[in-house]
């Protein structure tokens, strides 16, 4: 047999050895679920209107594709840009954003089945598939599978770095795991920049492992090496839009700011916006509303996790004083920690309450949340000889009744909010079709507009990024009389300046009314043609 056949005899082996283990059978059967039920998703929301945040990133993606070089670059720097060069390569293969939506669904599929590796790797394989039930079926997860954003991506990727340093570092396995660790991280990071805040945990475990002989680990550096490496474009790219990376992101996410005499000055919040995401747990885990801001509720994932918090980390706070020598005590900290400061970091620099933004730490939730399953699964087992296969298909059928209201919450989310913007959709597609590649656009809806029609877009404050002055009506003014835009956009859709709505009126013959769409009998989106003709100045 040659080595072509070996290979191909050692893939059947491992392929369908997998099938013969009842965990990986139970997995097999998750995995095939939760990609079910994703796929559900898509095909409710394919094509369903892109929201802001989705848009920006895709607008970019139109145009570093080079669908319309007349467009405006309104690409924010300080973002990781992976997202916009990943959808990009969509657009130039002819491909498009339906696609970018099902590659979602699998990036959303691969964050369960990342879970359970390195759950399994961390504890147990119970442990793990309960988990990965649980991510199954959570409405935020769901929710979010029908929505082209970076958060899934970023997870993923954050996940597969977390799996390969455990499996490399804390397990002490091969050396390719620290390469892979650098890369996934970096990716994660140029996905979502805030996911750089996942190296204070990473190295809090470090600490607790080696105290300060991880410094002289090779195999450390080489995965930073490979991340810096994978890094250098966005910091380059950074530096020449804001200077110094490191200075301007602790300005601009921590509010530390310096000045020339050295004095140093510190973003101050309040203290309740620290808490606001613990208090949000009961709607995290349950899509509890009555429980939205309040830690008493009677949510039942949110209950369990209650228990299971208590009971996960009874032994680490008991034996704090062993932290740098008890392995066990070291990665519930590792948890401790990473559920900790992801919380409190988001409150301090995001206190309006993103759920998506704790998708990265779900898997450690649900952990928490279906520990006691287990531990009571232990006990009958004990007490009662009852079979363990038994006890493990009761845990999981006790836990999906209990996500019951997680997939009831999520698809009615997704319901409500599936027609939600399809007026600005429908305006863009029309002003593709009505106006020439160089045209310019005014409107408050900037990357959806930017996005659907191709065409270049301002705002009515004209600050098409975030780091670009805000102009005012005077502004404005000037702005039409130089740039000659050929359409202008009013909604309802999003916040605009109040003289905005009646600028229409204070030049009834520069503006005439070419478009409009209703809710009802209310008219929520009404386009607007510039007749030049019509006046000698603005």
């Amino acid at each position: 047999m040659d080595s072509l056949e070996k290979r191909k005899s050692n893939l059947k082996k491992k392929i369908f050895g997998l099938a013969k283990n009842n965990y990986n059978k139970i997995l097999i059967a998750v995995l095939v679920i939760a990609f079910l039920v994703r796929f559900w998703v898509f095909l409710k929301t394919k094509d369903q209107a892109i929201w802001w945040d989705a848009a920006d990133y895709l607008a970019t993606a139109k145009r570093w594709a080079g669908i319309n070089p007349n467009l405006i670059d309104m690409w924010y720097y300080r973002r990781g840009f992976f997202w916009p060069l990943f959808s990009m390569f969509f657009f130039l293969f002819r491909l498009g954003e339906t696609e970018i939506r099902f590659s979602i669904v699998l990036f959303s599929t691969g964050i369960v089945a990342v879970s359970y590796f390195l759950i399994k790797e961390m504890f147990s394989k119970k442990l793990a598939l309960l988990t990965c039930v649980g991510l199954t079926f959570s409405w935020i997860f769901l929710f979010f599978s029908g929505r082209p954003l970076t958060n899934l991506p970023a997870t993923f990727f954050l996940l597969i770095a977390i799996l390969f340093f455990w499996k490399g570092y804390i397990l002490k396995g091969n050396k390719k795991n620290f390469y892979f660790f650098g890369l996934f991280f970096a990716l994660a990071c140029l996905t979502r920049m805030q996911y750089l805040m996942f190296s204070i945990p990473l190295l809090v475990l470090m600490v607790l492992k080696e105290k300060l002989r991880f410094f002289t680990n090779k195999k450390i550096w080489i995965s930073i090496g490979i991340f810096l490496l994978i890094f250098m474009p966005q910091i380059i790219i950074h530096w020449q839009h804001f200077g110094n990376p490191l200075l301007d992101l602790s300005t601009y996410y921590l509010g530390i700011s310096g000045s020339e005499s050295g004095e140093v000055g510190v973003k101050l919040v309040k203290i309740s916006d620290l808490f606001v995401y613990f208090k949000n747990l009961p709607y995290i885990l349950d899509g509890n509303q009555q429980g939205y801001s309040s830690l008493f509720s009677l949510s039942p994932i949110y209950l369990l996790f209650l228990g299971g918090f208590f009971g996960f980390f009874y032994d680490m706070f008991l034996g704090l004083d062993k932290i740098f020598k008890n392995k066990k005590i070291q990665k519930k900290f590792f948890i401790f920690i990473w559920i900790i400061s992801t919380f409190m970091f988001l409150g301090y620099i995001a206190p309006h309450l993103e759920q998506r933004y704790m998708m990265q730490t779900l898997p450690f939730l649900f952990l928490i949340a279906v520990y006691p399953l287990t531990k009571l699964g232990d006990y009958v087992h004990s007490k009662f000889k009852v079979d363990r296969k038994v006890i493990l298909f009761t845990s999981i059928l006790i836990l999906v009744l209990l996500l019951i209201p997680n997939l009831k919450f999520g698809n009615s989310l997704i319901e409500g909010k599936k027609t939600s913007y399809y007026e600005v959709k429908q305006a863009g597609l029309w002003i593709k079709e009505h106006s020439n590649p160089e045209d310019i656009i005014v409107s408050a809806s900037l990357p959806q507009n930017t996005y659907y029609s191709e065409r270049s877009t301002y705002p009515f404050r004209l600050a098409y990024r975030r780091d670009l002055p805000i102009g005012n009506e005077t502004d404005f003014e000037a702005f039409v009389e130089f740039k000659k835009p050929r359409y202008l956009i009013l909604s309802i859709f999003e916040q605009n300046p109040d003289w905005t709505f009646q600028y229409p009126e204070k030049h009834p013959g520069l503006l005439v009314p070419v478009q409009a769409y209703q809710q009802g009998e209310q008219a929520v989106l009404v386009i607007y043609e510039f007749n030049y003709s019509n006046v000698s100045s603005i």
